[in-house]
């Protein structure tokens, strides 16, 4: 799948876009799923999306095939998310607090553990929340997470052992 990645990738670097279109549909699961585990926010999402693939398009005819295509788009991805600063993490607040208190079809129970899990992976320090969605909800191997961060593979190691850690501290009194 890689190889053809790289080819769809190439070929938008020339502008096709019936290439681009494809790509689209293969990232846009895991990269709305990257995102809304770093903001809880559809409509976030639904932004951060539009302008992760205007900027996949923009930088494209720069693309040179050095990397994974999914280690190109999740660091487009990554970069946006720091970029939006403070904006995105008063509306990820909003959202989980929305979220805890919104769902009655669910059960009052499963709403508030749901609502709970939410808050302690965003209260995650930034470096830590990122390395365990990119691992845990994405699956990518800790090289790749390396690569989209900018950060060694031991870091990457550390960030998601630590990530687990203050999960488990967090959510201790609730029920598996």
């Amino acid at each position: 799948m890689a190889d053809r990645e790289t080819d769809l990738m190439l070929q938008v670097k020339t502008g096709d876009a019936a290439a681009f279109e494809e790509l689209y549909g293969l990232y846009r699961r895991p990269l709305a799923n990257f995102l809304y585990r770093l903001c809880w926010n559809r409509q976030l999402v639904d932004d951060l999306m539009q302008d992760v693939f205007l900027r996949l398009w923009r930088a494209a005819p720069n693309y040179e095939p050095s990397a994974k295509v999914s280690t190109y788009v999740f660091r487009i991805a990554h970069n946006l998310w720091i970029n939006e600063g403070m904006k995105r993490r008063e509306q990820a607040v909003e959202s989980i607090d929305r979220a805890g208190r919104s769902d009655p079809s669910e059960g009052l129970e499963r709403g508030e553990v749901q609502a709970a899990v939410k808050k302690a992976i965003e209260e995650l320090p930034e470096g830590e929340r990122e390395c365990l969605v990119l691992s845990e909800y994405n699956g990518l191997k800790y090289a790749e997470i390396s690569e989209i961060l900018g950060v060694p593979v031991g870091t990457v190691k550390s960030r998601i052992w630590s990530a687990v850690q203050r999960l488990r501290e967090k959510l201790k009194g609730l029920r598996a």
